[in-house]
């Protein structure tokens, strides 16, 4: 009986929770909590025909943005220099071999304005994590290893993308312009 008891309370309590949680203006990082958003970007650059574009795209899609084609669609522009995976070997078995790795991504980019106005200049950024490999079940560890990357790949897409829409929330407002007098008045 009393594991029966433990449980309901548990359970109200986790409903109130999931409840009151929503509603006092918490959101989840990535869960659309910010309606306001809706960022199209426009990825240019020696790294604008990397793998990485496809998974920024997935995270702005996420999010509710979107990549556009051509800048003057955009709300703003990511020149993006680089974005690479990197794998460097930290440590060695007795025999000689690397065991140990920290692999990385990196980025290096900018933030313009569709006009080409550079909003923030060239920054550059990495995620890294380490990883053991022992070898003994090779494909196993590759599998892993990909895993890795591709999560690296992930939190490096959404760093970009905190990083861009931070720096365009600080863009000034455009000026509107000032209404035209029909012909011939003055």
């Amino acid at each position: 009986m009393s594991f029966v008891k433990t449980f309901t309370r548990f359970s109200a309590i986790t409903a109130f929770i999931l409840v009151a949680l929503p509603s006092c203006g918490f959101h989840l990082r990535g869960s659309g909590g910010d309606s306001s958003f809706a960022q199209r970007l426009y990825i240019q650059g020696p790294g604008a025909g990397s793998s990485f574009v496809a998974v920024f795209g997935s995270a702005l899609t996420a999010v509710g943005g979107s990549l556009v084609t051509t800048p003057a669609e955009s709300t703003g522009v990511v020149h993006l220099y680089r974005a690479t995976f990197l794998r460097q070997p930290i440590t060695l078995s007795r025999t000689g071999r690397a065991t140990g790795f920290d692999l990385s991504y990196r980025i290096i980019y900018d933030v313009r304005t569709p006009k080409g106005e550079v909003l923030q200049s060239r920054r550059e950024f990495e995620v890294k994590r380490d990883y053991f490999n022992d070898q003994s079940l090779p494909l196993a560890q590759q599998e892993e290893e990909g895993q890795i990357s591709a999560a690296l790949a992930n939190e490096a897409a959404q760093s970009l993308l905190r990083r861009v829409v931070n720096q365009l929330r600080k863009m000034p407002e455009p000026e509107p312009e000032p209404a035209k007098l029909p012909e011939g008045k003055s």
